[in-house]
C-alpha cells in the first residue's frame, strides 16, 4: 500500500516537473496525495526530486483561522443630492424634501471592501461544507503525521486509512465530530486534531434594484450584507427595508438595513450559499422627518409604522420640539393634500399610521421661559432669574449682587402680565432695599432694571476700539469718497478734446485713484454728544437684545447690558410704551430738561412726584436753581383744542415731598440756571506780560480788564502785533477750511476731466499733497483786534472775554517776512521807505508760478493788505512796518474755474504765519 502510494506520488512530481514544458498545472488531488504522506517522507522525497516543499504549500497546523479568497467588490460614488432628489418627487412636500439627506445612502460611499469578510477568521460551528473547502487533520500518537483533505466535487473527502467520508451538507462541527468518532474505531493509539483550511468561494446573484446586478464570488462566509456592500449597495430607488434572500426558489428571510443602521441589530443577516439569489424591491413607501428632530432625513417606512417608530428611527425629538404639535403633510388621489396636527404626548398621536409621501415637520416649541425674572443693566449677573411665589426685591438686591457703579438711587421694575395689553412701571431706589426701608414683591415677567451713575466703558471693547480706529484713518468719510467716485463716472471724456496719450494715462489713473480711496474706506463712525466714537448700529443692537415682547432665550445672559447707559437701557422700554399707548390709556412718559445730570424722557409710574423724576434724570447739578421750577403740561380745553400749561413749582418742597403735584403723562419738568451761573471759565496770556499765566474770568470781563490785572505789558512787548483766539472761531475756521478743501477737490475733477485741450489739466498726485497738507494745516482762531486802541481805553474797541481765549503778546523783532512764489522765501531787516518790489528782490525775485497781480500783505495784527493795484505799474506805494508778510501767491490762471485756491492759499499762509509767531513766543 505505501509502496503503490510512493509511486503515485513520484509519478506527480515527475509530471510536475515536465509541466511547465508542457504548460499543464498538477491537480489539486495530486498535491493532497503528497500531503497527505508523513512529513519524514515527504521531506525524503522532496531531496531525491531536488524540490522545495515551501513550493509545494504543505504547510499544516492546527489553527482554527482560515483563508479568505479574495473577492470582486464595487466602488461607488454616492450623490446625496441626487438620491434626494429623486426620492423628494414621492413626497408631499418637494422643495423642503429636497434639502433633507436620504437616509441610509451614505453606507454605499467611496470603497466598500471594508465589509468584505476578514481574513484569518474563526470558522463557525454551524457552518456547512461543501465542494472546495479543506479539512486539515493533525494526528498525534502512534502516528504523527498531518493531512489536508478536499471536498470534492461529490461532496467526498478520502480520509488516508479511514476511506471516504461524506461532507458536503454536514456543519464544520458536525463533519469534525464524525471524523473523530472514525478514528476512535478504526485507528488505534492515534488522536486527532481537526480545522479548516481553505474555504470555497460561492456565486451568488444580486437582482432587482441593486446598484450593479448581477452574478458575485463572495466568500462562502459571506452575507446579505457582505454581498450587498459588494455589489456597490441600494440604487436611487431600491427598498433598503424589504431586501429578500432567495434559495431554491423560496424566499428564506426578508433583511431591513435599517435594523443594522439604527439599532445594530444582524439577527436577519443570514449567511449566504452556493446560488443564494439577494432580490432589492422598488422603494414604495417614504417618508420625510424635519425639523427638530436629531437626525432629520428621508426614510423608508414600513407598512406597520407610526408616528412614534419612525421618529424613533429618526433618533427621537429634541428637547426644544412641540411634541403636542407635529405637522403631517399629506397627499392622496381623493382628498389631494391635507395637513394633519399629532400629539406625540397621547397614545392616539404615537400611535398615528404613516403614508407614502408623508411630510412630518417636527416645529420648535415656545422658546418663553413663564417661571422668570428677567435682571438687566449694572448687576452682578443680568441675565434670568427663577422667579418662585414670594420672590422679592430684597432676594435680588444685595451689596454682593450690584456693582460699584450702579445708581443706587433709580431702578425701575418693568411689568406685565403675558397677555397684558399695558405695563406698569414701579420706580425704586435700590439704597433704600439695601436698608430695609423699601421691599416690594415681584411677579413672574418682571423686568428689573438697574442704571449706572455714569456713562460706561466696556474694557473688553477697548482693543475692538483700536482696531476701529485703525481702519477708519481716512481724512474723508465714505460719503464723501463716493460721491468723488459717482461725480467721476458721470462726467462724460471729450474723446474727441486731446490726443495726447499722457492726458489720457491721467484721467484714468485720477479715475482709478478716487475709486480705490472710496472703497479703502471700511466703516463709519457716529460721535455722541460727549465726544466719545460709537457704532452706529449700536442703537439698533441695544433694541433688538432687549426686546421686551417676550421672554426668550436672548435674555438668559445680558453681561453686555453691564455698559449700557441710561438712553440704552431705556430704549426698548420707552419704544413698548409708546406702542401701548391708546387713547384710553396715555402715554407713560415724561420729560426732565435743564439743570439735571441726564436730561432725557423717562418711564412715569402711576402718581409719580417731581422727585422721582429728578432721581431718574441723575440729580440736580450744581447749577440748578433750587426755588423755582416749571412743569409744562399738554391737555384739551372744552372745546378739544390742545392747551398748555405752565405750573411753577418750588424744587426745595418737591425734594423734601411737601407739594402734592403729580406727573401726568407727557409732562415736562424743566429744571432751571441758577441766575448768572457760570462754570469756571479760563482765559491764557502768554508773552510779554508782566504776569503771564492762566485766570480765571467772570461774566462780562473784558480784555482791557483782565491786562490790568496781569499788570500790563512789558517794555518788550509788540502791541501791534497780539495774537488773539478764540476756539469758537477756530471751530468754523476748520469747518470752512474743510469744505473749501472738498469744494476744490471737485472742482479738480471737474477741470481734469471735462476741460479742453487749451486748459492746464492738474496733475492729481501734487494737487492731493497739497489738498493733504491744508487739510492738516491746524486752525488758530484768530481774531483781528486793535490792542493799542485796547489800551488806550477806547470802549469800542475792547471785547468781552469767553472761556477758552488766549492772548499772544510777541517781541517781533524789526524785520520783514517775504513767503510763498519766490525762489528764497525769507525774512529781511526792516528799512523805512523799503518797498514791496525790492523786499522781493532781496528774496530771489518771483518764480514762474508766482501771480504778483495779487501779491498782498499780512500784518504783524493779522490784517491783510492789498494794494490798490499791480505795484509793478503803481507809484503809489505800499506802506510796510516791522513784523510784515509780504505773501507772492501762486498763479492758477491757467486752471479752470479754481478761484478758489486763492481763498485757501490766503488762509494757509495766515494761519502759518500766525503759528510762526507764536511758536517764536
Amino acid at each position: 500500500m505505501l509502496r503503490k502510494l510512493k509511486l503515485q506520488v513520484f509519478a506527480s512530481l515527475a509530471f510536475m516537473l515536465i509541466a511547465p514544458v508542457n504548460a499543464v498545472t498538477p491537480s489539486a488531488q495530486q498535491i493532497e496525495q503528497f500531503k497527505s504522506m508523513p512529513k519524514a517522507q515527504q521531506e525524503a522525497l522532496a531531496r531525491q526530486m531536488g524540490i522545495d516543499l515551501s513550493d509545494l504549500n504543505l504547510s499544516g497546523g492546527n489553527s482554527s483561522n482560515v483563508q479568505v479568497q479574495p473577492e470582486t467588490q464595487v466602488n461607488r460614488y454616492v450623490d446625496e443630492d441626487e438620491i434626494a432628489a429623486r426620492l423628494a418627487e414621492q413626497s408631499a412636500n418637494k422643495d423642503k424634501s429636497k434639502e433633507l439627506k436620504p437616509f441610509g445612502y451614505d453606507l454605499f460611499k467611496s470603497s466598500t471592501a471594508s465589509f468584505a469578510p476578514p481574513s484569518n477568521l474563526p470558522v463557525p460551528a454551524d457552518y456547512i461544507l461543501g465542494p472546495g473547502d479543506s479539512i486539515r487533520v493533525q494526528l498525534f500518537g502512534k502516528v504523527s503525521e498531518q493531512h489536508e483533505l478536499q471536498v470534492n466535487n461529490e461532496g467526498v473527502i478520502e480520509v488516508p486509512d479511514l476511506g471516504p467520508m461524506n461532507a458536503a451538507g454536514l456543519s464544520y462541527n458536525e463533519f469534525k465530530k464524525q471524523l473523530t468518532e472514525r478514528y476512535s474505531e478504526q485507528v488505534i493509539g492515534v488522536t486527532p486534531n481537526i480545522s479548516m483550511g481553505e474555504l470555497r468561494t460561492i456565486q451568488v446573484y444580486m437582482v432587482g434594484e441593486a446598484y450593479q446586478p448581477g452574478a458575485y464570488t463572495v466568500s462562502a462566509l459571506s452575507t446579505i450584507t457582505n454581498a450587498l456592500f459588494a455589489s456597490g449597495g441600494v440604487n436611487d430607488v431600491g427598498s433598503l427595508r424589504h431586501i429578500q434572500l432567495k434559495r431554491a426558489g423560496k424566499t428564506v428571510t426578508e433583511f431591513d438595513l435599517y435594523d443594522l443602521l439604527v439599532f445594530g441589530d444582524t439577527n436577519k443577516d443570514m449567511r449566504l450559499q452556493q446560488g443564494d439569489v439577494i432580490f432589492i424591491p422598488i422603494v414604495k413607501k417614504l417618508v420625510s422627518v424635519d425639523g427638530n428632530v436629531r437626525r432629520p432625513a428621508i426614510y423608508e417606512a414600513k407598512n406597520n409604522d407610526t408616528m412614534a417608530s419612525m421618529l424613533n428611527i429618526a433618533g427621537g425629538l429634541l428637547p426644544t420640539a412641540a411634541a403636542s404639535s407635529l405637522q403631517v403633510a399629506r397627499s392622496t388621489p381623493t382628498d389631494g393634500f391635507q395637513v394633519k396636527t399629532v400629539n406625540m404626548r397621547d397614545n392616539q398621536g404615537r400611535s398615528f399610521k404613516l403614508e407614502a409621501g408623508d411630510f412630518i415637520n417636527v416645529p420648535a416649541a415656545g422658546n418663553e421661559f413663564s417661571n422668570a425674572v428677567v435682571i438687566m443693566g449694572a448687576y452682578a449677573t443680568p441675565g434670568l432669574t427663577q422667579w418662585r411665589s414670594g420672590l422679592t426685591l430684597a432676594d435680588l438686591v444685595n451689596r454682593n449682587s450690584l456693582l460699584g457703579t450702579t445708581d443706587v438711587d433709580y431702578a425701575l421694575i418693568m411689568r406685565g402680565a403675558k397677555f397684558s395689553r399695558q405695563s406698569e412701571i414701579v420706580q425704586f431706589e435700590p439704597a433704600k432695599v439695601l436698608s430695609g426701608e423699601y421691599n416690594a414683591a415681584l411677579n413672574a415677567f418682571d423686568k428689573v432694571v438697574f442704571f449706572n451713575r455714569f456713562t460706561p466703558v466696556n474694557p473688553d471693547a477697548e482693543e475692538e476700539k483700536k482696531n476701529k480706529e485703525r481702519l477708519n484713518n481716512s481724512r474723508f468719510n465714505a460719503n464723501q469718497q463716493e460721491q468723488n467716485v459717482n461725480y467721476v463716472n458721470n462726467i462724460p471724456v471729450q474723446s474727441g478734446a486731446s490726443n495726447q496719450q499722457g492726458s489720457n494715462d491721467q484721467n484714468a489713473q485720477f479715475k482709478t485713484t478716487l475709486r480705490d480711496q472710496a472703497n479703502s474706506s471700511n466703516s463709519r463712525k457716529s460721535t455722541n454728544k460727549n465726544g466719545a466714537e460709537e457704532d452706529e448700529d449700536r442703537s439698533n443692537n441695544v433694541l433688538q437684545e432687549l426686546d421686551l415682547a417676550s421672554f426668550t432665550d436672548k435674555y438668559l445672559i445680558l453681561q453686555k447690558t453691564k455698559y449700557f447707559s441710561r438712553e440704552e437701557l431705556l430704549a426698548p422700554i420707552i419704544e413698548r410704551l409708546e406702542e401701548e399707548s391708546t387713547q384710553s390709556s396715555p402715554l407713560k412718559l415724561v420729560e426732565i430738561t435743564g439743570q439735571v445730570k441726564f436730561p432725557g424722557v423717562y418711564p412715569v409710574q402711576k402718581n409719580a412726584s417731581v422727585r422721582d423724576l429728578i432721581l431718574a434724570g441723575g440729580g440736580l447739578l450744581e447749577s440748578a436753581y433750587l426755588q423755582q421750577a416749571e412743569i409744562s403740561r399738554t391737555g384739551l380745553d372744552g372745546d378739544n383744542a390742545l392747551r398748555i400749561e405752565h405750573i411753577q413749582i418750588d424744587l426745595i418742597d418737591s425734594m423734601l415731598g411737601n407739594n402734592n403735584i403729580a406727573l401726568q403723562s407727557k409732562d415736562t419738568l424743566n429744571v432751571l440756571r441758577t441766575p448768572d451761573w457760570h462754570e469756571n471759565k479760563k482765559v491764557e496770556l502768554l508773552g510779554e506780560v508782566v504776569f503771564p499765566g492762566i485766570y480765571q474770568i467772570k461774566k462780562g470781563e473784558t480784555l482791557a480788564q483782565l491786562i490790568k490785572r496781569a499788570g500790563g505789558f512789558t517794555d518788550e512787548a509788540t502791541v501791534k502785533a497780539v495774537i488773539f483766539t478764540r476756539e469758537e472761531l477756530k471751530e468754523r475756521e476748520k469747518e470752512n477750511l474743510d469744505k473749501s478743501v472738498e469744494n476744490l477737490r471737485q472742482q479738480i475733477a471737474s477741470t481734469n476731466l471735462s476741460g479742453s485741450q487749451n486748459v492746464k489739466t492738474i496733475d492729481y498726485q501734487e494737487a492731493k499733497l497739497i489738498l493733504d497738507e491744508l487739510l492738516e494745516a491746524e486752525p488758530v482762531g484768530r481774531l483781528v483786534i486793535d490792542m493799542p486802541q485796547i489800551i488806550a481805553g477806547n470802549p469800542t474797541a475792547d471785547l468781552s472775554l469767553k472761556d477758552g481765549d488766549k492772548l499772544f503778546v510777541p517781541n517781533i523783532s524789526s524785520s520783514v517776512s517775504v513767503v510763498g512764489e519766490v525762489f528764497v522765501p525769507s525774512t529781511h531787516m526792516f528799512k523805512y521807505g523799503k518797498t514791496l518790489e525790492q523786499y522781493i528782490a532781496n528774496s530771489g525775485g518771483e518764480n514762474d508760478r508766482a501771480d504778483m497781480d495779487d501779491v498782498y500783505v499780512v500784518k504783524a495784527d493779522g490784517s491783510v493788505t492789498i494794494p490798490a493795484s499791480s505795484f509793478w505799474f503803481s507809484s503809489e506805494e505800499t506802506l510796510l512796518e516791522p513784523g510784515d508778510t509780504i505773501v507772492v501767491p501762486r498763479d492758477v490762471t491757467n486752471y479752470e474755474r479754481l478761484g478758489l485756491w486763492q481763498t485757501i492759499t490766503q488762509i494757509a499762509y495766515q494761519s502759518a504765519i500766525a503759528l510762526i509767531a507764536i511758536g517764536n513766543l
